[in-house]
C-alpha cells in the first residue's frame, strides 16, 4: 500500500504542480503589463503608427524586441521576425470637385465636407465625365434570401448610389435581423459596382448605417493603402453625406425617403436619376511596404506541432492628419495600442507555461488594418502554416477600459464550436459569454479575424462586456456610444493613466485559458453547422 500510496502521492502532486504553474502563468496577464505596453505604443513620438511611416517601424520593431526576449522564435521571412506586406499608397488630391449635372443646372459637393472619393485603381490620372446616376438602394444579390438589387437591369459603366447597411428587419431569418451581414459592409457595395462594370460607386453616410460618424469618414482623406490590384475594381469609390443627396435628388425631383422606401421591398429594381456624374481625380501613387510581426512558440506534440493557434492584433493607426482642436496626432490607444499590448502579454503567458501546448502558438502583430484589414488579408494569402493547419484565430481590436464586468462579449460567438469553449470558460470566472451585442454595426466583419474566416479558419474578437460592476444598467453602453461618437478615429484616442483595466485583465485571462484549450484538445474547432464559412474549412 507504501508503495501504491507514493504513487498517487506524485501524480497529485504534479497535477498540483501543473496547477500551479499554469496559475502563474495566467497571473502574468497583469495590469501593469497591459498598461505599460499601451502606454509605450501610443506616445506622441511614434506619431499615431501611420502605415510605413517611422512610427510604425518603432512599434514594429518594439513588438519583435519583446517576442525575441520573452523567447518566441522568429515567425516570419527567412528567419526574422517580419513578413514584409507589399502595398500601394494612393493619395487623392482634395482640389477635386464631384459634379451632379441636372439639365442645364450643375451641383456639386465639397470634399471633406459633404463629400470623400479615391480612387482604387493605383492610377495619377482617373476621369468620370457625364455618367448617368442609377440608384441600386442596397446594392445586394442575395439568392438564398431571394433578393436581387439589380434585377436585370444594365448598369455598366454608370455611377451606382448605395445604401449602407443592408435591409433592416426584425426576422432573424432574413439577413440576419437587426444584425449586419456581409451584404451591409461598405466593402461588399464596392466589390458589387466592380462586378457589375459600372464605373462608379457612391455611398449614402448616416451614422446610425455606418456605426460612425462622418468626423470618421473625414480621416479617409489621408494617403490610402491597398493591396496591389489582383482584382477588377471601378474608378471612383465615393460617400457622400445624406444631406447633401439629398438636396441634390431633390432638384432632380427626386425624394430620397422614396427610394429608402421602394429599397425595402424584393421587387426593387434599380432607379436611373437623370443626373449625370463628373469627377476628376489626380492623385500620387507610391509602391511601399507595411510589415507583419511574428513572434512563435513551437508546439510540443510530434503529431499536433505542425497545427497553429494565432493571435492577432492590428499596430498600425491613422499616422498624423487634420488637426482636431490643434491636435493632429491620431495616437490610437485603445484602438490599438491596447490590442498589441495584449498579445505581447499573452504570448509572455504562454511562455510561462511548465511545457508548452501540444499545437504551436504563432503571435502577430499585423499592420494595415485600418486600410481594409490588409496585413491579416496578406497573411491569409501567404501563411506561414497552411489554412487546414490553423486551428483558430484569436484577435484583439481593443480593450476594456471602464472597469469588472459580469459578462464579456465575443465577436462570432455563436459561429463555431469556439462559443462553447468561450461559455464555460467565462462561466469558471462567474461570468456570462455573451455574443456581439451591436449586431448592427457589422463588426464581424470589421476584424482582422476576417481575413482568417475568408479562408475557412474558426475565429473570433474580443469585446468588451456591457454589465459593468458596481455601476447602473446601461452604464457601460453609455461609455462606448460617447467613445465612438468623440474619440474613434480621432486625435483624441490617448493613453490615460485613468483607465481601469481590472475587466481588461479577465478578459485576457479568458482568452488565454480557451487559446490554451485549443492548443492542447485533441480536435480543431469547427464552425456551426449551415455557418457561412463552414463550406471553406472543409
Amino acid at each position: 500500500m507504501g508503495r501504491h500510496y507514493d504513487t498517487w502521492a506524485i501524480a497529485i502532486l504534479g497535477v498540483l504542480s501543473a496547477a500551479i504553474s499554469c496559475s502563474a502563468a495566467v497571473q502574468a496577464i497583469n495590469e501593469s503589463k497591459i498598461r505599460a505596453h499601451t502606454q509605450f505604443l501610443a506616445d506622441d513620438m511614434l506619431g499615431g503608427r501611420g502605415v510605413g511611416s517611422e512610427g510604425e517601424e518603432l512599434a514594429i520593431r518594439y513588438v519583435a524586441a519583446q517576442f525575441q526576449a520573452m523567447g518566441l522564435s522568429p515567425g516570419g521571412e527567412h528567419g526574422s521576425y517580419f513578413q514584409k506586406v507589399p502595398l500601394v499608397a494612393t493619395k487623392a488630391d482634395p482640389s477635386m470637385t464631384l459634379s451632379f449635372r441636372i439639365g442645364n443646372k450643375t451641383m456639386t459637393a465639397r470634399y471633406g465636407e459633404e463629400i470623400i472619393a479615391n480612387t482604387p485603381l493605383q492610377e495619377e490620372n482617373v476621369t468620370i465625365r457625364d455618367k448617368e446616376l442609377v440608384f441600386v438602394g442596397y446594392g445586394i444579390q442575395a439568392p438564398e434570401y431571394e433578393w436581387d438589387d439589380f434585377k436585370d437591369a444594365d448598369v455598366k459603366d454608370k455611377v451606382l448610389l448605395f445604401l449602407n447597411n443592408d435591409p433592416n428587419t426584425d426576422d432573424p431569418e432574413f439577413f440576419g435581423g437587426k444584425a449586419r451581414l456581409y451584404y451591409g459592409r461598405w466593402t461588399y457595395k464596392f466589390e458589387m459596382a466592380a462586378q457589375m462594370g459600372a464605373a462608379g460607386a457612391i455611398i449614402i453616410h448616416t451614422t446610425p448605417s455606418a456605426g460612425y460618424p462622418w468626423a470618421v469618414i473625414k480621416t479617409w482623406t489621408g494617403e490610402q493603402f491597398a493591396l496591389p490590384l489582383s482584382e477588377p475594381k471601378v474608378k471612383v469609390e465615393a460617400w457622400i453625406t445624406e444631406d447633401r443627396i439629398r438636396e441634390i435628388l431633390a432638384s432632380a425631383g427626386t425624394d430620397l425617403q422614396t427610394l429608402y422606401d421602394a429599397a425595402q421591398r424584393r421587387e426593387f429594381r434599380p432607379v436611373p436619376l437623370g443626373i449625370e456624374v463628373s469627377i476628376d481625380i489626380q492623385s500620387t501613387v507610391r509602391e511601399m511596404a507595411g510589415t507583419n510581426v511574428l513572434g512563435l512558440l513551437p508546439g510540443r506534440d510530434p503529431q499536433l506541432k505542425d497545427e497553429v493557434v494565432i493571435f492577432t492584433a492590428h499596430s498600425d493607426h491613422l499616422g498624423i492628419g487634420e488637426p482636431v482642436e490643434g491636435d493632429s496626432i491620431y495616437n490610437g490607444a485603445l484602438d490599438n495600442a491596447s490590442g498589441v499590448a495584449s498579445i505581447i502579454t499573452l504570448a509572455e503567458a504562454f511562455t510561462r507555461l511548465p511545457t508548452a501546448p501540444r499545437r504551436s502558438i504563432l503571435f502577430m502583430a499585423v499592420t494595415a488594418e485600418e486600410s481594409g484589414l490588409l496585413g491579416s488579408a496578406y497573411y491569409a494569402a501567404h501563411p506561414t502554416f497552411p489554412p487546414g493547419k490553423i486551428a483558430a484565430n484569436f484577435n484583439v481590436d481593443g480593450i476594456n477600459i471602464y472597469g469588472p464586468t459580469r459578462d464579456v462579449v465575443i465577436l462570432g460567438l455563436k459561429k463555431s464550436d469556439l462559443g462553447t469553449l468561450f461559455t464555460e470558460a467565462a462561466h469558471q470566472q462567474g461570468r456570462t459569454a455573451l455574443a456581439d451585442q451591436m449586431p448592427e454595426q457589422g463588426l464581424f466583419y470589421r476584424c482582422d479575424h476576417f481575413s482568417f474566416a475568408k479562408i475557412g479558419v474558426p475565429c473570433c474578437t474580443l469585446d468588451q462586456g456591457l454589465d459593468a460592476v458596481g455601476k447602473p444598467q446601461g452604464w457601460m453602453r453609455q461609455q462606448i456610444d460617447a467613445y465612438i461618437e468623440n474619440h474613434y478615429h480621432q486625435p483624441s484616442d490617448e493613453y490615460d493613466p485613468d483607465w481601469n483595466l481590472q475587466g481588461a485583465v479577465t478578459d485576457l485571462q479568458l482568452f488565454f485559458q480557451v487559446a490554451l484549450k485549443v492548443a492542447n484538445q485533441e480536435q480543431m474547432p469547427h464552425w456551426t453547422p449551415g455557418d457561412e464559412f463552414e463550406a471553406l474549412r472543409k
